[in-house]
C-alpha cells in the first residue's frame, strides 16, 4: 500500500500519496547564490537547444508527491524537499517573474499570495506558472527566452506556504494578457493528467484544455480584490 502524507494549507487537510520506497529529501534552505545571478545548477538532463524541443517535462527533479486535487480551483502543488530544481517544462519566454516575497499575511493580498514566482508562456500558447519559490535562477527575467528542461529556481514555501511544508504551486491556463492577471494565472486546468505523463516521460498537451476554457470564460478581471 502506498504511504499517504498529509499537507495542512490554510487549515485545509490534503492528502498525497508517495510511491512506496520514495522519500522526501530532508527539508534544506535554496542555497545561496540563486538571486544574485549566479546560474543554477542542474542534477538532471541537460536543457535541450532551442528549436529541437523534445516537449515537455515534469518541472520538479528528484523525489516529489502530489495530489489530484487542489482547494479552490484548478492547480496542483508539488512536494518536494526545500532546495529541489525546478526547470522549464516546456520550451518558451518568461512573461512575469518575482525574487520578492511582498505577501503579508495581515493582508493577505490575493496577488501576492505565489511569493516568489514565475510564468512561462510555452511555445504551445500555454501558459505555465510555477510559484512558493525559495529563488529563481540568475538569468530568469521577462521576456527571456528558456529551453526545455532549464533550471529556473529552487522550491520554497514563499507566500502563503510559509506555515506549509516545501512545495511547488503549479498552474496553467491561456496566455491571456501576460501580466497582471493574477486569477487566471494562478491556474484554471487542472494539470494532474498532464504532470502524470510528463512524469512518465511523455507530452500529453494542455493546449485543448486551456483554449476551451479561454472560448468559454474569457480573460475577464476577477471579481476578488487582488
Amino acid at each position: 500500500m502506498p504511504l499517504r502524507r498529509v499537507a495542512a494549507v490554510l487549515g485545509v487537510a490534503v492528502a498525497v500519496s508517495i510511491a512506496p520506497g520514495s522519500t522526501l529529501p530532508a527539508q534544506a534552505m535554496p542555497p545561496p547564490g540563486d538571486e544574485t545571478g549566479e546560474s543554477v545548477p542542474d542534477v538532471g538532463a541537460e536543457p535541450t537547444p532551442f528549436g529541437t524541443e523534445p516537449g515537455r517535462v515534469f518541472p520538479v527533479r528528484g523525489a516529489t508527491s502530489y495530489a489530484s486535487a487542489h482547494h479552490d480551483y484548478p492547480a496542483t502543488d508539488i512536494f518536494a524537499g526545500c532546495g529541489t530544481l525546478v526547470v522549464a517544462p516546456i520550451a518558451g519566454t518568461v512573461l512575469e517573474m518575482s525574487r520578492v516575497d511582498r505577501w503579508d499575511p495581515s493582508s493577505d493580498r490575493p496577488r501576492y499570495r505565489g511569493g516568489k514566482f514565475f510564468s512561462i508562456a510555452g511555445q504551445d500558447g500555454v501558459r505555465y506558472y510555477g510559484s512558493h519559490l525559495g529563488s529563481l535562477a540568475g538569468r530568469i527575467q521577462p521576456g527571456a527566452t528558456v529551453h526545455v528542461g532549464e533550471p529556473v529556481g529552487r522550491v520554497g514555501r514563499s507566500g502563503n506556504a510559509a506555515y506549509t511544508s516545501c512545495h511547488l504551486h503549479f498552474g496553467l491556463s491561456p496566455e491571456c494578457g501576460g501580466q497582471a492577471d493574477w486569477w487566471v494565472r494562478r491556474g484554471v486546468v487542472s494539470p494532474y493528467r498532464f504532470l502524470r505523463s510528463w512524469e512518465r516521460g511523455g507530452d500529453s498537451s494542455p493546449r485543448a484544455a486551456a483554449t476551451s476554457w479561454q472560448q468559454h470564460h474569457g480573460c475577464r478581471p476577477s471579481d476578488v480584490l487582488g
